[in-house]
């Protein structure tokens, strides 16, 4: 799947079939409590204290048109993240010419992998092939065309954006640190994301598999980490997608989570794959150590946005030391204590735990 920039490329045009598996097996059946815990602000059954508070009004999030990734600075410079902004800036208003600083930068905002991950309303519905023939770059100027009517375009990048604002404002709050938003974010995607063993439906190459991921909640693995690294962005938090070919051919999430870099795959603690009525959490702010253990590669990774697809021929160093968040193998999550930083979860014996995580 990742043997070059050009395969990640197709893949979001014809991938049918991922090489991944939906969840890793797990060796214990549990069966504690009935309905998902919802995250809230304080636990009612584990909060200190049984005062109530009139909490202002919350602060909704505004879309992010702007994004960054400082990781991923050394080998993604300034000028291809003011290129992806400018284009996205015109997609927004149906315009076809954006401000670039150089045709390197436009051929990075404007690759496949780019757009699917950082445009996603955009892949597969722009293309730099200009029906004149004329160049798409020339003299600090980059060219677009649509592959639909300019205004059905900025309805859709809209709509798009309006469904961002809903999930974010109905699952997180701007308040929150960037381990509550990692975590609400991922109680969220396990419980709503359903896999597709048998491959994306037909003519979803079309609109492009991850808005078609964002839009109906269906995918695999190469979606679920780019969708989740998509919110997190959103959010405010560093992370993108990376993968491995072997032993198994997987993509997850690396994210940055006050200064460190912690794993989190998206795909294998999915309700839908594991049967549980809880989210299991192994799989959730991950070390290195963690992820190898669970039959991932992290010595050869690949991601679709560095220009060279591959780590190791980057400047990035993709750092995960730390284990501080991780509750171990085979716990499932409870509830979120915000008041008192502490996460509630249930251990392979189905015995309540709780763990401080500031």
């Amino acid at each position: 799947m990742h043997s070059k920039k050009l395969i990640g490329s197709l893949l979001i045009m014809s991938f049918l079939l991922s090489g991944c598996t939906a969840s890793e097996p797990s060796n214990v059946n549990v069966s504690v409590g009935g309905d998902i815990a919802v995250v809230t602000s304080a636990s009612t059954e584990t909060s200190a204290s049984s005062e109530t508070t009139t909490e202002a009004a919350q602060e909704l999030f505004e879309f992010n048109n702007n994004l960054f990734i400082p990781k991923l600075a050394d080998d993604v410079p300034q000028e291809y993240w003011d290129a992806l902004n400018n284009l996205g800036n015109a997609l927004r208003a149906g315009e076809d010419t954006f401000e670039c600083a150089s045709e390197e930068a436009y051929k990075w905002c404007t690759d496949l992998s780019v757009l699917a991950s950082l445009l996603p309303a955009s892949c597969m519905r722009i293309t730099t092939e200009i029906p004149d023939g004329s160049k798409s770059y020339e003299n600090g100027i980059g060219r677009i065309s649509y592959k639909m009517p300019k205004d059905e375009y900025v309805k859709r990048q809209a709509e798009f954006e309006q469904m961002i604002l809903d999930v974010l404002n109905s699952t997180i709050e701007k308040d929150d640190d960037d381990y509550e938003k990692c975590l609400k974010l991922y109680v969220y995607m396990e419980t709503n994301y359903t896999y597709e063993h048998e491959g994306r439906v037909d003519g979803t190459d079309n609109n492009g598999f991850l808005y078609y991921t964002f839009m109906n909640h269906k995918g695999q693995c190469i979606d679920f980490s780019a969708v989740y690294s998509y919110l997190l962005l959103q959010a405010g938090v560093q992370a993108f997608s990376v993968g491995c070919d072997e032993p198994l051919d997987h993509e997850w999430v690396y994210a940055v989570v006050n200064g460190k870099g912690y794993y989190i795959d998206p795909t294998w603690g999915l309700l839908s794959e594991t049967g549980l009525d809880l989210v299991k959490l192994d799989y959730f702010m991950m070390s290195g150590d963690l992820r190898v253990q669970a039959d991932c590669n992290i010595d050869n990774l690949t991601s679709g946005l560095l220009p060279k697809f591959w780590v190791n021929n980057s400047k990035v160093k993709l750092d995960a030391d730390d284990n501080s968040y991780n509750t171990g193998k085979d716990t499932f999550f409870k509830s979120l204590d915000e008041k008192n930083k502490t996460v509630y979860y249930f251990d392979e014996d189905s015995v309540e735990q709780q763990k401080k995580y500031a």
